[in-house]
Formats: C-alpha cells, structure tokens, sequence
C-alpha cells in the first residue's frame, strides 16, 4: 500500500491558492523549509509523515512549502511577509494572509530582507507529533472563530482540550478561545481601572489616575471640579478635569527637574547610560499609553492588508527587549569587559535560556504586564554601563560591530516605530481614541518623565516620590468619586 503523503504546492501557486482559500473557506497551511534547518528536517522524518497529519492537512488546508535556502523573488517576498524579524516557519493562514496561527515550537528563523541577511538565526524548534496535532487543533479553532463559526471552533477547541490535556500552551490557548466563541466572539477587556499593569506605587497611581479619566465622559472635562484646589498658585488652576489633569503633568515634570537638579548638587550623578535610558522610559510610558482605552477585542483585528495586528506587534516588543537587545547587550558587555572581541549571542541560546516569546493568547493586560516586569528588569541591569563602556563593541545584525551607545540609541528608537504602527492599526480599525483618553495618555508621558530622572538612583528623593504618589492617588480617588456620581445619576433602561 502506497504511502500517504502531503502535496505541497510552493511559491509559484501562493497567491493562486490563497485566491481558492477565500472562495473555498479552506485556510492556507505555510511551511518555511529548508534542507539546512534540522528541525525542518525533523518535521519531515516525525511529523509530515504521520498518517493522521498527512490527512488532516491534505483535508482542512491547501499546504504551500516555501525553501529558504537560495530563495528565488517569488520565495522571498512570502518568507519577508511571513517571518517578522524571527517567527515561526509553520503558519495558517486566511487568505489575506493575514496568520490565524503561527506554530509554537516550531523552528524559528529571521527574515531575508537588508538589514537581516549579515546574521541569520535558526533555532530548530521542538515540535512532535502530538504538540503539532494539538496546535492543529487550535489553528482551525481561530480560523473559525474569526469566520464566526462559533459552534465548529467551540468543538475544535473542546477536541484540543479532550485529546491533548498534557500540552499547557494548548490547553491555555484553547480555553481562552473557547470562551471567546462561547460568548458569540464577545472578548472581554482586560486593562482598565481594575487591572494594573505597574508594579511602583508612583506608576501605579499614574496608571489607577489616567484609567479613571480615560472612562470618563468628555463632557465632564470642563465641568467643575469636585475634589480639592491645588496646591499653591495650583489652587487657581483646578477647577475642572481639564485643570487637574495637568496639574498632576506638570507636578511630574517638575519632579524630574527637582530629581535632576538634586543629583547633579548631591549624587548619585546621571551619567550617558542614565539619559539614553531615561529616553527609553519615557519612549516606553508613550508606547504604553497607546493602550488606553484600547479593548481586548482589537488585539486580534487585521485591518491592513498583510500586515501585523496589535497582539503581534505587541508580543514582538516583549520578545525584542527580552530576547533580542537583553542578550545582545549583555553579552557585549560581558565580553567587552573581559577584553574580548565582539560576539553574536545565537538566537538558539536565548530560547533555551527564557523560553518561547510569548503572543498566541495573552489577554491585552496580560501581555502589557510581561512587558513592564521585563522593561524594569532590564533597565536595572542596563543602568550599571559606564561611560567609558559605551564604547565597548557589539556585534549583531549590522555588517560590522558597533557600539554599545548605538545599540541603546535603537533600543530607545524601537518602541516609537512600533508606536506608530500600532496607531496606524487603531486608526484602521476604526478606533478614535477621547479627548479624555489623549488626557489620560499624557499623564504616562508625565510618568515617564519622572521615572527617566530616576534611572540609576533607586531610593533617591524617596520622600518625594511618596508624597508625589499621594497626591496623583487622591486625585484618582477624586476622579472615581466623580465617575461615580455620574453612574449614579444615568436614567435606568426599560
């Protein structure tokens, strides 16, 4: 009896099938292969030659394998849309190709585009039988989900849950879902006034004061203001929400003037690695303010042709910080100090190091709280380089080493690129962020200014920051008071 086996079509029968998968409600499964990879060639030895694999892919998608190794034009615009920056090889997706799924475990390996080919990343993943079965499961789930076939994805994710209890990704990934489709596609938001992300009591008051505003009515913005005057000449300046917004800005601000006049007269002393890393916090609070207001339910939307969602967009910030830059500039760092010469850290070590990025499934609030634990983390271990090192060399992407100075000027660059694209993703989807969102928004940009004139001097002004932290606390509470009037006074329904 002749084997079964997967029919690949390739680059060349792409777009035609993605054409078929529109008309035929079928998905399109990608495969980035190459001879070279060895967890490619595992799949091919362990997976690809399943009979129950070969049946479901033969029966639920139109397969396409792509070879990376000496990729043709057709080849590498597919592998320079699919791998951003380093995905996944294993995809499905809709036929706007946009990514119902990308494969946990799978190998991962950098796009071909200029500015990646000098260093090229391949881990080999570590898919089985079974996981890859699993995630089948979970694919075909959000595929449904997002046609809005509740009923059919509720049944693939009951099946993932029933056959594959033992995999935890799978069994995170499909009872989040299956809830999602329960619910008719209704996602639940999960970063507001309730769910805090920041972990410093000065950021969490900031965080706890802008959630509060950002669901307040603009029609109140103006309205007079039931907490108390402000301090000092303040006292002329808040009177409404407007007022009192930018008083607690501007007492940020003036923090960070105060915290670097006190540091230059007594110490601990800014130094480059302190200012370029200010620079960083204060391009992260903005990054973060994006999100005010933003529901769960446009992580997911794809509302530009080919191009990333939020959540991808997302995950990829916490994976370059986590995985990409830390590594990187640590390693450079190490190396220089002990006299030696610059070195690429390979990506397969980081992954065996922390793991899988995350970004299948997280819930908005979720994702943003990883990215603050890790930010912090890494801006503490960042802020010991001197000077002096800031010279020290790192290789990486670039045709020749650089400097450490440079390095931190990209890792500041960063999440402003990607703030723009998330901004362009909201304004597509139909997303209009309130007068009392863009308040909200600027008292991150207020927060970030504080906290960059703290980098390097933890402890310092401690007094300060705590009566700070009092103050923008009482205006929350003032500002909850007020959204609870409002909510007490709306005429009942029915």
């Amino acid at each position: 009896m002749r084997k079964l086996k997967i029919q690949w079509a390739n680059q060349h029968d792409f777009h035609a099938l993605l054409k078929r998968s529109e008309v035929e409600d079928k998905p399109v499964l990608l495969d980035l292969h190459s001879p070279d990879c060895s967890g490619c060639v595992n799949h091919d030895r362990r997976i690809y030659s399943d009979p129950d694999i070969v049946r479901d892919v033969m029966e639920h998608t139109f397969p396409v394998r792509v070879g990376t190794t000496a990729p043709d034009r057709a080849s590498t615009d597919i592998i320079n849309n699919h791998i951003y920056i380093w995905s996944p090889t294993i995809q499905l997706l809709a036929p706007d190709q946009t990514r119902y799924h990308e494969w946990n475990g799978a190998p991962r390996r950098t796009r071909l585009s200029v500015g990646y080919q000098t260093v090229f990343h391949d881990t080999p993943g570590h898919l089985t039988p079974d996981v890859f079965k699993a995630q089948f499961l979970v694919a075909r789930g959000k595929a449904a989900l997002r046609s809005k076939k509740y009923g059919k994805a509720i049944g693939l994710f009951d099946e993932a849950l029933a056959r594959h209890p033992g995999d935890r990704v799978t069994v995170e990934e499909a009872a989040r879902w299956r809830k999602v489709a329960r619910s008719s596609g209704v996602i639940e938001s999960t970063w507001d006034r309730h769910h805090q992300v920041t972990t410093s009591p000065l950021a969490a008051a900031v965080e706890r004061f802008a959630q509060t505003v950002a669901v307040l009515p603009d029609s109140v913005l103006m309205q007079d203001w039931i907490g108390k005057p402000g301090a000092g000449d303040w006292q002329w300046y808040s009177d409404c929400l407007r007022e009192v917004v930018l008083q607690a800005y501007q007492e940020l601000c003036d923090f960070a003037v105060t915290a670097e006049r006190e540091r230059a007269q007594h110490g601990p002393q800014f130094n480059d690695t302190h200012r370029l890393l200010g620079q960083h916090r204060f391009a992260y609070r903005e990054f973060q303010s994006l999100f005010v207001g933003v529901p769960d339910a446009l992580l997911d939307r794809t509302p530009l042709r080919s191009e990333r969602s939020i959540r991808e967009n997302l995950a990829h910030m916490v994976m370059a910080e986590w995985w990409a830059y830390r590594p990187q500039i640590l390693h450079a760092l190490d190396r220089g100090r002990k006299g030696l010469a610059p070195q690429v850290v390979p990506a397969a070590d980081t992954v065996a190091q922390h793991g899988e990025p995350p970004g299948s499934h997280e819930s908005l609030h979720e994702l943003l709280a990883l990215y603050e634990r890790l930010h912090l983390r890494n801006t503490r271990d960042f802020s010991d380089i001197t000077d002096n090192e800031l010279g020290i060399r790192s290789a990486w992407w670039e045709l020749g080493p650089v400097e450490l100075r440079f390095r931190l000027e990209r890792y500041i660059w960063h999440p402003r690129d990607h703030a723009v694209s998330i901004d362009k993703i909201l304004d597509a989807s139909g997303h209009r962020h309130t007068s009392n969102h863009r308040f909200a928004a600027r008292l991150f940009s207020g927060l970030g200014t504080a906290e960059a004139a703290l980098i390097g001097a933890d402890g310092f002004l401690a007094d300060q920051v705590e009566s700070l932290t009092s103050t923008i606390n009482e205006r929350a509470g003032e500002a909850t008071q007020l959204l609870s009037q409002i909510t007490d006074t709306k005429p009942s329904i029915g």
